[in-house]
Formats: C-alpha cells, structure tokens, sequence
C-alpha cells in the first residue's frame, strides 16, 4: 500500500457512514439467495424476486422441493430467471443436505456462487474480512489507479495484495458506496472528496 492510497482510504473511510450495507439481512440462506440475484440487475429487483421467492418458499428445503420452473416464474423480474432458478434450487439442495459453508471454497462449490456472491456472505454474514468485486467497486478502484484491470477476480485478487486484510472490508464497501453515489460511469468529479488525488480526476 502507498502513501496515497492511504490518503485516498483515510478520506474516503471518513466520508461515508461507519455502517454500509445494500441488501437486508433477513436470515443468512436469504441473504445469499438474494446476492446471487442481485447479478446483472439491480439491488432493488433482487430483494423484489427474493420476497416472491420467499414468500411461497420460506427456506432451503422448501425451495429444494420445489419444481425449478416454478422457482422460474417467481424470480423473473431480477432476469436470468432460467440459470438462476437452476443455480438457487442446486444451492438450497446442498443446503438442505449439508448446511451452509462458512469458507469461500465452500460457499463457492455451490452452484451458481462465485467469488463476488462468497465475498458478500464472508463480509455481511460472517463478519469476516473480504473484497466485494462488484461492478461499483472495480470502475472506481481501476479510477483510482489501485488495479488496472476490469476482471473482477483479478480486481480483487489486487487488491487483496495490495491493502492490509483488515482493509477489506471498509474500501469494498466503501468504493462501492461512492461509485453509486459520486463515481459514476459518468463521474462527478468536482463533488468528489478525493478529486485532488485521483489519477483519474477530471477538475
């Protein structure tokens, strides 16, 4: 870690709230079922297709049950409802049988659970430290000059190396927050805490 990329994280830490989160947490198999959701839609429609999803099926084995196509129907507004529905039934499969995994190899056997997904549930419901490679946190962090690439894994693979692991947690959450509010894909860099220092500034 540099000098300025901890001046960038002391700013940044002090400009957002002590507790960040962006999807409820309900009961941890819903969390994850919502998180892997959330994928290539918004958090909004997430939480709207795990309420539906829920309401009918109220926990792993019920879903486990339950015929995939019906799953289909309940979860079509978050989109990718076919892979999803497939994924969300294998999950609570192996939920129902094993219980849920408390490492990220664990979590990320499960079907349709990646590293972003085992990321969220390390971090929101295991209170362990890790870096949430969303799609928010990779634009701003390549922004700020502390990766290079827009891989998600190789994002977070640099960053990891990067930042001290107590770190984790506070800069995804973080980055994440200001990419939603402030860094954009078009981004308002003159309301911007770090602008001075960002190799990126546009002021």
């Amino acid at each position: 870690m540099t000098e300025r990329d901890q001046r960038i994280f002391s700013i940044i830490d002090k400009h957002y709230p002590e507790e960040i989160s962006f999807l409820p947490v309900i009961s941890p198999f819903r969390f994850l079922v919502t998180v892997m959701l959330s994928a290539s839609t918004t958090d909004r429609q997430a939480e709207k297709a795990a309420e539906n999803l829920f309401s009918v099926y109220p926990d792993e084995r019920a879903i486990a049950a339950a015929d995939a196509a019906d799953i289909e129907k309940l979860i079509r507004s978050a989109g990718l409802s076919k892979s999803k529905s497939k994924n969300i039934k294998g999950t609570a499969e192996a939920v129902a049988a094993s219980g849920l995994p408390d490492t990220m190899e664990g979590l990320m056997s499960l079907p349709g659970v990646g590293e972003k997904t085992a990321s969220c549930y390390m971090h929101s419901i295991l209170g362990r430290p890790a870096v949430i490679a969303d799609t928010h946190f990779v634009r701003v962090a390549k922004r700020l000059g502390f990766t290079d690439t827009d891989d998600r894994n190789k994002s977070a693979k640099e960053i990891r190396e990067r930042f001290p692991e107590a770190m984790w947690s506070r800069l995804s959450m973080a980055l994440n927050l200001h990419g939603r509010v402030v860094c954009h894909t078009k981004p308002d860099c003159p309301s911007c805490p770090v602008s001075a220092i960002c190799p990126s500034s546009e002021v």
